[in-house]
This record gives C-alpha cells, sequence and structure tokens, in this order.
C-alpha cells in the first residue's frame, strides 16, 4: 500500500503565504519520510535549513513536525565547509559571518539524522543572478462572482539573464506594508464583564481607572510581509534576447490594511541550476493543476538528495545554490485612483501588531522610507 507525504514549502512560503501543499508519493516507509528545505546565496548569512517529518495522510502526524538531527554541514567544491548551529527544533544555521555563496563554486549538504540515517544533497552550482530591471505596477478593478467589484494593482517585472542560452531563475514577490494597533486598549475578562489592562508593550499604564503614558510604545507599530503564493519560474515563451519582458509577479489587493500607509512591492530574481529549476516547474505545474477540474495530479516532485547510510526511508526536499538580484518600488495611496475605494480601519485592534497579522514585525526596514 502507498502513503502519501505532504510537506510544506519552506522556503519559499513558509512566511504566512497562502499555498496549497504539495503531495509526495513515498511509498510505504518502514520509518518517518524526512523532509529538507534551504539554500545559500551570494548575499550575507546567515543561511537558514528546515528539517521535518513528512506528513503522512494514513498516520495522525501533524502537517509540519520540526525534526532535530545529529549534524547538519554546508560544504563546497574548494573545501570551505561549516557545520550549522541548532536555533530550535527543525531549524539550523550558519554563522552570520560564516560560509557565503560565491558564483561558480559547487554546494552540498550533509545530514545526520539522530537514527543514524545519513544523507547528502546532490552538488549544486551557483550561477550568476542576472538583473531585475524594472518593477512597475497597474491599477485593477475587477468583479468578483459575487457581482461585487475588488481593487488591487498586479505588479510587474522587467529583467535579464545576464547570457543568451542561460534560463533558469525563479521569482519572489515581497510585499511589506505598514499598519498601526491600538494595544492600550487591551482588556482581559474581569468578572462578568472585561476589565481594562493595557499591554506592557503598549507604552501606557492603568492609574486610577486612566490611561497614563509611561514610555514609548514597543507592538504598536508593525511592517508586514506578503508573498506570491505560487512558485513563478522561468518560461522561454516570455523571454527574448535574455530578457524576461513584463512578467506578472503578484497582486495585492486594496485594503484598509495594504494601503493604511503605503506598500513596499520588492522582486527577487534567483538562479537556478537544471536540477534545482526541474523541482521548482514540478512544484509549479502541480500547483496549477489543483486548480483545474480537468487536471488530475500526476508526477513526482524531483529531490536532489541521496541517502548514504542508515534505514531506508524517503527523503524529499531541496537544497540548492543561488545569486540574487533584486528591485523594488513603493506603491502610494495617491497611485490609488479613487481614494474613497481604500477602506478605512472600522474596529480599533486592540493588541500588539504582532498578533494581527502572521509574517509581521515591530523592526523597521531598512528599505523602509517614512
Amino acid at each position: 500500500m502507498k502513503t502519501s507525504a505532504i510537506i510544506p514549502l519552506i522556503f519559499i512560503f513558509s512566511c504566512g503565504a497562502c499555498v496549497d501543499r504539495i503531495s509526495f508519493d513515498v511509498g510505504s516507509p518502514t520509518t518517518f519520510p524526512v523532509v529538507i528545505d534551504g539554500y545559500i546565496s551570494d548575499e550575507p548569512g546567515p543561511y537558514t535549513i528546515k528539517i521535518s517529518k513528512a506528513f503522512d495522510i494514513e498516520s495522525k502526524l501533524s502537517i509540519k513536525t520540526p525534526i532535530s538531527v545529529k549534524k547538519i554541514i554546508v560544504s563546497d567544491n574548494l573545501g570551505t565547509r561549516e557545520e550549522l548551529a541548532r536555533i530550535k527544533d527543525g531549524e539550523y544555521q550558519t554563522s552570520s559571518t560564516g560560509i557565503r555563496g560565491t558564483i561558480g563554486r559547487v554546494y552540498t549538504l550533509d545530514v545526520e539524522l539522530l537514527d543514524g540515517r545519513v544523507y547528502k544533497s546532490k552538488p549544486d552550482t551557483l550561477f550568476p543572478s542576472g538583473n531585475v530591471e524594472s518593477v512597475y505596477h497597474k491599477y485593477k478593478a475587477e468583479k468578483n462572482t459575487k457581482g461585487e467589484t475588488e481593487y488591487g494593482f498586479d505588479v510587474f517585472f522587467n529583467s535579464s539573464s545576464g547570457q543568451k542560452n542561460k534560463f533558469y531563475f525563479l521569482w519572489k514577490f515581497v510585499g511589506t506594508f505598514q499598519v498601526e494597533t491600538n494595544p492600550e486598549l487591551y482588556t482581559e475578562p474581569c468578572g462578568e464583564s472585561r476589565c481594562p489592562k493595557p499591554l506592557p508593550c503598549s507604552a501606557y499604564i492603568l492609574v486610577g481607572g486612566a490611561l497614563q503614558f509611561e514610555k514609548p510604545c514597543e507592538c504598536c507599530t508593525c511592517w508586514v510581509s506578503m508573498f506570491n503564493a505560487e512558485p513563478i519560474v522561468s518560461d522561454n515563451q516570455v523571454v527574448k534576447d535574455g530578457r524576461f519582458l513584463s512578467v506578472k509577479a503578484a497582486y495585492v489587493p486594496i485594503t484598509e490594511w495594504t494601503f493604511m500607509h503605503k506598500l513596499h512591492a520588492e522582486v527577487r530574481q534567483m538562479s537556478l541550476s537544471r536540477q534545482a529549476f526541474a523541482f521548482w516547474r514540478s512544484v509549479q505545474a502541480q500547483k496549477n493543476a489543483t486548480e483545474s477540474l480537468f487536471q488530475p495530479l500526476t508526477g513526482k516532485i524531483p529531490s536532489n538528495f541521496v541517502q548514504l547510510s542508515g534505514a531506508e526511508a524517503p527523503i524529499e526536499g531541496l537544497f540548492f545554490a543561488t545569486s540574487i538580484s533584486k528591485n523594488s518600488i513603493f506603491i502610494k495611496r495617491e497611485d490609488v485612483p479613487i481614494q474613497s475605494i481604500i477602506p478605512t480601519v472600522q474596529l480599533k485592534f486592540a493588541n500588539s501588531c504582532i498578533q494581527l497579522f502572521p509574517n509581521s514585525t515591530i523592526k523597521k526596514p531598512s528599505f523602509w522610507i517614512d
């Protein structure tokens, strides 16, 4: 009997994006299947590798069960190597001053599990990233299935490969917007009603039943990240003389939160080897198949890991090397042609801004301009 293992794509979409799960046919394992996701790039580290159990639909396992390992090492073909440090269960990182990806070098990842299994990724070459030349947006208004008009922006980009015969790329969209909440209005159950109790991070304390300012707020303002909901991989149909023109990166809805101020739209172009391209191309095909009423799920997502020792068990996922080029723009409130379509926040959110959205931080991004 065969079971189906489902893994989260940690690398691209773990940060709050809404993504359909990817199904892997892993046979009938005698021990739990393992999923390994991560990459090394020519950008400064640290680099993160995530390891988890795959999900067996015929068991009661969690969809994402992080696991600890005995040892995990990233190395290149010139002898540079670094053992990653454990950050938490299932998450390991290089040092910020440690190994760094270099164009032309070849990288592998060695993983030793606590039960003695050893896995090694196939060598992956780090190719040049090309260049994201421009990012732009187009206002969009269209009716949904309920007949209601929805407003937003399509984000597009133009880029070049840098080489006329090298077309293997993955593109990632990251949108960032700023929100404010009111944690000083937080309450909790008190008898049969609720009583004011400003959060310690809110800048206020309760004195004689009244709010009193004490210090700068530490959880009133957040920057939230949003991501493309499926992988975008290069397609020769849109390339001309080594350039990719008018490629859609994402759709950004106009809501009371996304345009409370403005939105930073960034496109990252990531180079891929042939084997990494095959992985992401298969993921994209499976994602598209789940959205079609007439297209069944077929094929196996290729993995670039091999097992060297230990009890035989399935291994899925990808470790790859990439060079990254990026470009960005701000989409401002003034870019919305009809200001009245921007909703106003109807209710004050009486909690930390971190609690409002996943993938949010109170740390102001270095690219953010007030």
